[in-house]
């Protein structure tokens, strides 16, 4: 798809990001692992972060054989758990995502969704928010072939959306997710909560939360346009 003059396109990671998703999901991790006898610091948790499934399961298969758990049988066990929290709504998207993107379409910029996570369960997770629909493109972890710190989601985003690299932002709020997008060539917006304003320290700008963000996206957007 070729680029249309002065187009410019924001990409948007999901977990953390739109959906207030990580801070409930790591302590249902951790208290898995405890239940196991398994302890994990809370630092290093954390870098499981805007990963792919593949590094969760390397950050903790070796620690729960040693307990005699598989790693398998965890994994299912905490997206079942997971599950129930996404059908009992703890699992929600932040308050300012919708009208963040919708005032971004309205401003002509061109949006992807480029999550980590499977299309089946990013699917299932975006059911009934009305956040799906406002994406242009949306491109998931199952697709490439390396997930983030690699550039290689948001590269295959851009270019399924139309637009270069240099045009793009990312709005990330994972260390892996800020190094990626500057791995890709592109501009970096993170939203701390995930992680502190101070580990995030590689991104072009740094917001407080998504609403800080959408409550300044006109001075945003005229200063982000390529």
């Amino acid at each position: 798809m070729g680029e249309a003059p002065g187009v410019g396109a924001v990409l948007f990671d999901m977990d953390g990001v739109l959906l207030d998703s990580e801070r409930p999901s790591l302590a249902l991790l951790q208290a898995r692992l405890r239940a196991h006898g398994v302890e994990v610091g809370d630092r290093e948790l954390r870098t499981v972060c805007g990963r792919p499934r593949a590094y969760l399961r390397s950050l903790l298969a070796s620690r729960l054989h040693a307990v005699g758990v598989e790693i398998d049988t965890f994994v299912s066990d905490y997206d079942a758990r997971k599950e129930t929290a996404l059908q009992a709504g703890e699992i929600r998207p932040f308050p300012a995502a919708v009208p963040l993107l919708q005032g971004l379409r309205k401003r002509g910029w061109r949006l992807a969704l480029a999550t980590s996570t499977e299309r089946p369960r990013m699917s299932a997770r975006l059911a009934n928010t009305g956040i799906l629909e406002l994406f242009d493109v949306a491109v998931t972890g199952d697709e490439v072939v390396h997930g983030k710190p690699a550039p290689d989601i948001f590269l295959v985003a851009a270019e399924r959306v139309g637009t270069r690299p240099e045009h793009c932002w990312v709005v990330e709020d994972s260390v892996a997710g800020v190094e990626a997008g500057r791995a890709g060539g592109m501009r970096v917006a993170a939203v701390a909560g995930t992680f502190g304003a101070e580990a995030l320290g590689a991104a072009d700008r740094v917001f407080g939360d998504l609403a800080e963000l959408a409550a300044a996206v006109d001075v945003w957007c005229e200063r982000a346009a390529p």
